[in-house]
């Protein structure tokens, strides 16, 4: 099995510059700003005096757990009414030539790449809202022909979907799957189209439909 790793990375151009002096204008001033790490000793040095560090801790460790399980929503995605079918290249022209560990190019600027040439998706993805019932219940009802399965919440409480399914359960945190793969309504199901080299995007009603 060959093994390509195709690597992205921002490089940081540093800026020079040169300081001159200008001799002085006008009257000089202490600065009146207080010192931020100096303030922020104070507040949390008042916070543990008056005793509300225990409060602010605790509050603060119940929006981190609440927000885990129940992320924000994803914005933008309804409910599927229709079927639909689209297919999906994950192409990507590469903007620098790529090289390996010892320098030697295996992929160069201009070169349009299709990952799934390399690496097969032997997996099947699940989009759905975990507060409808609905969609909870098709998502109960389905079977995927691939060993490996994710299920993707746009929506609703992480734990208490995971329970209902007895299924780990993950999160399209921010929407980026979702813009990724242009998905506009749930449920939704993406799969490896016959050919290998495209995905199949499948928009389905949970109404009347287990498949």
């Amino acid at each position: 099995m060959r093994l390509v790793c195709l690597v992205f990375s921002l490089s940081l151009l540093p800026c020079m510059a040169v300081a001159k002096d200008f001799g002085t204008w006008g009257d000089l001033y202490p600065v009146a700003e207080p010192d931020m790490l100096q303030t922020i000793h104070e507040r949390l040095t008042e916070l543990q005096r008056s005793g509300r560090w225990d409060e602010e801790m605790t509050a603060f460790k119940e929006r981190t757990v609440k927000h885990s399980q129940r992320p924000e929503p994803v914005a933008g995605i309804g409910k599927t009414e229709r079927y639909a079918e689209r297919f999906f290249d994950p192409s990507v022209q590469i903007s620098s030539d790529l090289k390996d560990d010892k320098g030697r190019v295996f992929a160069r600027k201009g070169d349009v790449i299709n990952p799934l040439a390399t690496v097969p998706f032997a997996q099947t993805l699940y989009f759905i809202d975990g507060d409808d019932p609905q969609q909870v219940a098709w998502m109960k009802a389905q079977q995927p022909e691939t060993l490996m399965v994710k299920v993707i919440l746009i929506n609703g409480d992480v734990p208490k979907t995971s329970a209902a399914l007895d299924s780990r359960i993950y999160f399209d945190q921010g929407g980026a799957l979702s813009r990724r793969f242009g998905l506009t309504t749930v449920p939704a199901r993406i799969t490896a189209a016959p050919s290998g080299l495209r995905l199949r995007i499948e928009s389905i009603p949970a109404a009347g439909s287990a498949n």
